[in-house]
């Protein structure tokens, strides 16, 4: 019966492709005319036979739509097979961000090795590593360290999923590499100053109130020589339960140099109290411009407030 099934789509479908067919139109055809477990046997049928860029990105799109069980093995081999990158690269990473969209174990081995496979596109690589966070199995801690710690490995890229992915993990022992990482020699970091911030993005994952090793690197990147790191910074504690955040951000606001990071101490201030901090910025002993600042966000809020 299943066979059946199968010819009968496959026949249904090859009648009606065409050099200038459009391929969502036949695949709302198709879901009205088939059942879903036939459905499943057509998207095995293209991924594994056609080459049609436009043919098989819609297929991936309905098979992330359906999430089929029978569809995910073939979807592996899909991203494992060999064929000319540049024609299927989208396509892989597209197919990489459905598998993990099943967040099945069995994807796991097949994701390491894109990952850990070098001669790989980095697009492939960090979305095999977006991909091991979501699916959040923490035997994948060990690869995805190795590659955040690797001196040798080119692509900024590539590390900065693979921290992103440590975050999702939750995993802390990941906060002594990134500590690591937020030590090293300034001259170094400022050729990363992204994966500075996918640290600290990452790192708000962790419950802050309750990791003092997560919140000893926050502290240390709220000094950091980059305005843009220290916002990130007091982001993150603003978004988190410690206790400290408060008194950590409002330092920020008192003796930081930049003015843009005191804008957006006194933002997060403002979000964690309420008007009373733009009350004592108006009235205190603060720069015109941040007074002028607080005066504008005060506005909105009496605004907001009738």
């Amino acid at each position: 019966m299943k066979e059946f099934f199968s010819n009968d789509i496959i026949e249904y479908l090859e009648k009606k492709m065409k050099p200038e067919t459009n391929f969502v139109s036949l695949f709302n055809d198709l879901e009205i005319k088939f059942k879903k477990n036939e459905l499943s046997l057509l998207f095995n049928y293209i991924l594994k036979n056609k080459h049609n860029i436009q043919l098989l990105n819609e297929t991936i799109r309905r098979i992330n739509k359906y999430r089929f069980v029978d569809n995910l093995n073939p979807l592996i081999d899909f991203i494992l097979i060999q064929n000319p990158e540049n024609d299927f690269l989208n396509l892989k990473v597209l197919a990489i961000k459905t598998i993990s969209n099943y967040k099945s174990k069995a994807a796991l081995q097949p994701l390491l090795f894109c990952l850990n496979d070098k001669n790989s596109n980095y697009k492939i690589r960090l979305a095999a590593a977006e991909a091991l966070g979501k699916i959040g199995d923490k035997n994948a801690f060990d690869s995805l360290i190795n590659v955040v710690s690797d001196e040798t490995e080119k692509s900024a890229y590539v590390k900065e999923s693979a921290v992103t992915a440590l975050g999702m993990l939750k995993d802390s022992r990941a906060l002594d590499v990134f500590d690591s990482i937020i030590n090293t020699k300034q001259m170094f970091l400022d050729k990363f100053l992204y994966l500075k911030e996918k640290i600290i993005e990452a790192i708000s994952n962790f419950d802050v109130s309750k990791d003092r090793k997560a919140l000893e690197i926050l502290k240390k990147t709220l000094s950091d020589s980059s305005p843009k790191i220290r916002i990130s910074a007091i982001e993150a504690l603003m978004n988190s339960e410690c206790s400290e955040n408060y008194e950590l951000i409002f330092d920020c606001l008192k003796y930081d140099s930049d003015i843009e990071v005191k804008k957006n101490a006194l933002i997060a201030l403002y979000n964690l109290s309420d008007r009373k901090i733009l009350d004592d910025v108006i009235n205190g002993d603060f720069e015109g411009v941040l007074k002028d600042y607080a005066l504008q966000l005060l506005k909105v809020y009496e605004d907001d407030n009738g």
